[in-house]
């Protein structure tokens, strides 16, 4: 009798040959774009201290109380899945002098890997899902904001995403912030006994978070407040008036709007975040801002910094609906009809796979006949086979079909080969 079979964890999800295509698509274009920028490469652990995204994210935040896989090991110590790369990041950089070092460094870093968080699993919505990050240190000025926002204006339109909107808002300094609070809290509480017991206690601990509360109730009642933009300082005020000119100059075309205030506690002045329609009321796919003060929170000094993150199962999920968007990868294969002892198939895929690094060659199962093995080169290329035999290794041949002669059999040199290859796939 058969076992039951093993399923995958919910939340957590397979990613198959078939996607993994659109995956690597997008990390080489990602790639291509750190390169350019001058932004270095950073790897951190996906095991952190539970202390290091209590203290920066925000104990009330639904991460913290909701999300978080956090656990005491064996060595009786708190500790987490990380849910986000930023403050791994600041840790990792902190830790090892990076980011100071008798004075503030300016650095540029990136990072790519999973995050974990215990949402409901939905659209673009994992439990484990992939983040992309850049995160810029040292750098206070608003050309540094244009230049992260500029990064990810151009990747987007690279990558031929449509109907995407960005949307940029100021939250002010820490100060602003604090005030503002109070003006929430004053506005909300009028009117405290529509409000839901997790919206009061919602309003209690972060009222900022209820300005991108999706709730009807909540729309409707802070339909009135004044404007976070109003109460910033005059400082935050010219540097968001400036960073908004710039973008302009720049084409980046943009919403102002008044409720992003993101997640996350540690953000100040500049968030932003770009939505896409067909992905609901959690249409985000890239969202970031400026988090001067966070360095300093987990251990650091005053260092400037601003990022944002990627959603990688956003994105790909979007690629897909792209006709034509990846770039075709090309196998060739070859199918293997010399003696049990012999090499020679070997040596020349070998041969092949040198001098055409970026194309796949795949050896068939020489076990298999003839015919089969034919059927299921077809299914991998129904335009170029190689054949190999004892006959034509002797005169330095290989037997090709190829869709130029209708797939009927011809006899190259190895350097014919070669230059058939070229014409075809290069």
């Amino acid at each position: 009798m058969a076992k039951d079979k093993i399923k995958s964890i919910k939340g957590f999800k397979d990613i198959l040959s078939d996607e993994v295509r659109y995956y690597r698509y997008l990390e080489s274009l990602l790639l291509q774009k750190t390169l350019q920028h001058h932004i270095e490469e950073m790897r951190f652990p996906i095991l952190e201290k539970s202390e290091l995204f209590n203290r920066t994210i925000g104990e009330s935040s639904d991460i913290i109380t909701k999300e978080m896989y956090d656990f005491i090991d064996k060595n009786g110590d708190s500790i987490c899945l990380r849910p986000e790369g930023t403050a791994s990041l600041v840790r990792t950089a902190i830790e090892h002098n990076l980011i100071y070092d008798r004075g503030i460094k300016k650095q540029k870093y990136w990072y790519y890997g999973p995050m974990f968080r215990h949402e409901k699993p939905q659209r673009g919505r994992y439990r484990q899902f992939n983040q992309f990050g850049i995160e810029f240190f040292g750098y206070s000025d608003t050309n540094s904001d244009l230049e992260v926002i500029s990064f990810g204006d151009k990747l987007f339109k690279e990558l031929s995403l449509k109907n995407i909107t960005l949307y940029v808002n100021s939250l002010g300094s820490h100060d602003d912030r604090v005030k503002y609070k109070k003006v929430i809290v004053d506005y909300l509480s009028k009117s405290i006994d529509v409000l839901t017991d997790e919206q009061k206690n919602t309003l209690s601990k972060n009222p900022l978070r209820l300005l991108d509360n999706k709730s009807d109730n909540i729309q409707k009642l802070l339909n009135g407040i004044p404007k976070l933009y109003d109460n910033l300082s005059e400082s935050s005020k010219k540097r968001y008036d400036r960073l908004l000119d710039k973008l302009t100059k720049l084409g980046i075309t943009f919403i102002n709007d008044n409720s992003i205030v993101r997640g996350l506690d540690y953000y100040n002045d500049t968030v932003f975040e770009w939505r896409h329609d067909n992905l609901g009321s959690h249409g985000a796919i890239c969202a970031g801002g400026r988090y001067d003060n966070l360095v300093n929170s987990i251990g650091g000094y005053d260092v400037p910094a601003i990022g944002f993150a990627i959603g990688v199962e956003r994105v790909v999920d979007l690629l897909k609906n792209i006709p034509n968007k990846i770039i075709t990868s090309y196998t060739i294969p070859i199918i293997n009809l010399c003696s049990e002892d012999s090499i020679n198939s070997i040596e020349i895929s070998d041969k092949l796979r040198s001098k055409y690094p970026t194309i796949g060659f795949i050896n068939t199962d020489s076990s298999s006949s003839f015919s089969s093995q034919v059927k299921h080169s077809l299914k991998i290329n129904d335009e170029f086979i190689i054949i190999i035999n004892d006959k034509n290794v002797e005169e330095n041949k290989v037997t090709v079909r190829h869709k130029s002669t209708k797939m009927s059999d011809m006899n190259l040199s190895i350097n014919e080969l070669y230059d058939l290859i070229g014409k075809s796939y290069e």
